[in-house]
């Protein structure tokens, strides 16, 4: 019995620093930079979204999922610290560096880019990534007609959305332009300058099924919170499987509303809740210990404003008209992926401990279920403060 309980010590230590160690992780967390990308028959521009920061502070994003973890957190909290003219300085300084680190091919020829213009957002919240952006432009060869993009895998993921530009005119169908996840260095399918980017169904698919699944691991730590606050509440799995369809139906519900605009919620009011309701469905498990109507009711109604967090990104993002309904689904499959790989790594490791169901909510439930309450409190303190502030 002694040694069941240090081997139960240490998986609440262990899961207790794990957690805190992700209570401060918004200011820090490695999101994939988008980049819009025009062809044109004599020109290609490129509008990139990116935390210019992490560049800057030399880490890199293939490696870490949060700077806090690099060797270089501490430079980059300093270029965080930085007015939008100083840091686009210091970009402009390190160009010749980041312009080693893109790839744009027209068919065996390189091209060159040059940085136009560099903007940062003003009156930051701190506890989110600031966002800059990045116009670049290369001439287009005379005798090519399409080019294929990328960058370094050390700038992290890219998402890469194709433009019609004023100069295509009807040549290309503005609902059939191209939306792609590139990550660990790849390159994009060629891209046209007289004509849509053919991208088979398949690779629409897969590519909005990465997408989504990256949402939830490694960078959805709130979602995952969530879900691990619903698989805490009881050791067997019917309950477990009824709150997580419960959750999956009302998050899906509001996902595809959003993305049609049907439904519009500013995100200053989505992100608090869904940290709000971390902290609830955690603390419950402590005093809850029959499932209820009123515990499904919440959940469902949770799960509307997890829906509408997804569909944020998404909006970023952007969804093809012309596969709307099979990109919607595919990314829903992503997260529903993620999901399952939380929960699935979740009931691995409680088998592992063989505990009765008394032993399991004394030693694991119950105080995971407190840190998680603890650490949606903090979340949902820190985006209400920071909300204030900007």
């Amino acid at each position: 019995m002694p040694i069941c309980k240090a081997i139960y010590r240490h998986f609440f230590t262990a899961l207790l620093l794990l957690l805190l160690s992700h209570l401060s992780a918004y200011a820090h967390e490695m999101r994939p930079a988008i980049a819009d990308i025009t062809v044109s028959p004599s020109q290609v521009s490129v509008t990139i979204r990116l935390n210019a920061e992490l560049f800057l502070a030399d880490i890199d994003a293939s490696e870490f999922t949060d700077s806090d973890d690099a060797p270089n957190a501490a430079t980059y909290d300093r270029m965080r610290q930085l007015p939008p003219v100083t840091l686009g300085k210091e970009f402009a300084k390190k160009w010749p560096a980041f312009a080693d680190q893109l790839n744009g091919q027209a068919g065996n020829e390189r091209l060159e880019f040059e940085l136009v213009d560099f903007t940062s957002e003003e009156d930051i919240d701190l506890s989110l990534p600031r966002i800059s952006t990045a116009i670049i432009t290369a001439p287009m060869p005379a005798y090519e007609s399409a080019i294929r993009f990328g960058w370094d895998a050390r700038l992290g993921d890219l998402i890469l959305r194709q433009m019609a530009g004023a100069s295509a005119g009807a040549s290309i169908d503005p609902n059939s332009l191209y939306t792609g996840l590139l990550n660990g260095g790849s390159l994009s399918p060629p891209i046209s300058a007289v004509g849509a980017t053919a991208v088979p169904l398949s690779a629409v698919i897969s590519n909005y099924i990465k997408i989504g699944f990256i949402h939830i691991i490694p960078r959805g730590f709130d979602h995952i919170l969530f879900v691990l606050g619903l698989f805490f509440y009881a050791p067997r799995w019917r309950p477990l499987l009824v709150q997580i369809t419960i959750f999956t139906l009302a998050h899906s519900l509001t996902l595809a509303l959003a993305s049609r605009g049907l439904v519009t919620v500013p995100a200053t009011i989505v992100e608090p809740l869904i940290a709000a309701s971390i902290a609830y469905v955690a603390l419950e498990n402590l005093w809850q210990k029959k499932l209820r109507l009123s515990r499904l009711l919440i959940i469902f109604a949770f799960g509307l404003l997890h829906g509408l967090g997804f569909a944020a990104v998404l909006s970023d993002i952007g969804l093809p008209s012309t596969d709307f309904l099979i990109s919607l689904i595919s990314f829903n499959v992503g997260v529903e992926l993620g999901q399952i790989t939380v929960i699935a790594t979740a009931l691995m490791l409680s088998h592992l401990l063989p505990l009765s169901p008394d032993g399991y909510r004394h030693f694991i439930a119950d105080p995971a279920s407190l840190v998680i309450g603890v650490i949606g409190i903090g979340i949902a303190a820190e985006r209400v403060i920071g909300i204030w502030l900007s």
